[in-house]
Formats: C-alpha cells, sequence, structure tokens
C-alpha cells in the first residue's frame, strides 16, 4: 500500500469517527443535559427534560421515517412534527418556569432548528457544524474557561462532514456560521433576562 493511500484512509477513519462519535442528537442531548444539572434540576428533571426536548422529539423523527415512506407521506411532515414538538417543549420550559439556563438553552436550539430547515432551501448546511458549533461556545460559557478546548471539536466537525463528503466546505463552513449566530441569539437573550 501507497503512502497517500495509507494516509487517506487514516485522515478518513479519523474523519468518520468525529462524526459518528457526536452526532447532533447526542451534542443536543448533552447540551439540554448540562442545563438541567447547570439549572439544579434533579434527576428525575433532568430526565424529564432531555425525554421531552431531545428524546421523544427524536424518536418521533428516526422511528416514523418508514410509517411515512409506506403511506407516502412527505418527509418534511416528519420535521414539521419535530418542529411543533420542539416549540411545545421551549413553550413549556418558559411557562413553567424552569430556572436559567434552560428557556434560553432550548429557545436557542429551537432557533438553530428553524435556522438549518430555514436555510437549507438554498445550502444543504450541516447539521453537524452548526450544532457543535452553538456546543463548544455555550460550555465555556456557562461552564468557564476550563472548557474552552473544546473549541477544537468545531473544526473537527468541519473536516470531517467534508472529508466524509457528506457536505462542501461552504456547507460546513455555513453550518459553523449557523451555530454562531444562535449562539450570539442565546448570548444576547442572555443578557437582557
Amino acid at each position: 500500500m501507497s503512502t497517500t493511500v495509507h494516509r487517506r484512509s487514516v485522515r478518513l477513519s479519523l474523519a468518520a469517527s468525529c462524526s459518528k462519535i457526536l452526532p447532533p442528537a447526542l451534542v443536543l442531548t448533552i447540551l439540554v443535559l448540562l442545563a438541567g444539572i447547570k439549572a439544579g434540576l434533579g434527576a428525575g428533571g433532568v430526565f424529564l427534560l432531555v425525554a421531552g426536548i431531545v428524546g421523544i422529539p427524536g424518536a418521533i423523527y428516526k422511528g416514523t421515517k418508514p410509517v411515512f415512506r409506506r403511506r407516502g407521506l412527505p418527509d418534511s411532515w416528519r420535521t414539521n412534527i419535530v418542529a411543533v414538538l420542539m416549540l411545545l417543549g421551549t413553550v413549556i420550559c418558559w411557562a413553567i418556569p424552569l430556572k436559567a439556563p434552560i428557556p434560553l438553552t432550548v429557545g436557542a436550539l429551537l432557533l438553530g432548528n428553524v435556522g438549518l430547515v430555514f436555510f437549507r432551501r438554498w445550502l444543504d448546511v450541516s447539521a453537524h457544524v452548526s450544532v457543535m458549533t452553538f456546543a463548544v461556545l455555550w460550555i465555556p460559557t456557562l461552564f468557564g474557561g476550563a472548557w474552552a478546548w473544546l473549541l477544537i471539536l468545531s473544526p473537527l466537525m468541519m473536516f470531517s462532514r467534508v472529508v466524509l463528503r457528506e457536505h462542501t466546505r461552504s456547507e460546513a463552513l455555513s453550518g459553523a456560521a449557523l451555530g454562531v449566530a444562535t449562539f450570539c441569539c442565546f448570548l444576547v437573550a442572555m443578557t437582557w433576562s
């Protein structure tokens, strides 16, 4: 095997690892879990929060795909159902009201998902990169500068998505821009509240 082929296969396997180890659903779960812990919810409250914001919408999105396809229903309906569930979860977080940073975090994640739906009409913006970028900015902001090393994960995810040919460079950069914009919305809301 030539050195060039070997380097490419190592690069592909490392890139694939980043995308597989840190899919958007897992990163969202970690963020919501950390927001619940930061707000002082007990184990039961954190479990309900994660289930309501990530678990149930994710299960519906992933689990209903075969049903929708068998019945000839468009995939956009599944996306719309998940969007409505996320909106409902966000409204509930604000209405209860749950302690900070839960409502602001869930609201920002909802805005990020709306941004993905909106911008994917023109460009296949990377959800992996968007969610990861938001996460690596969010965690050090709430838990301190010792977590700033996580910032390396966003460029690694961009590299991963491009090398795996899931996205182009512009789609990966657009995902990063959406993640930054979503985080800025979070910061503005945090400053005003």
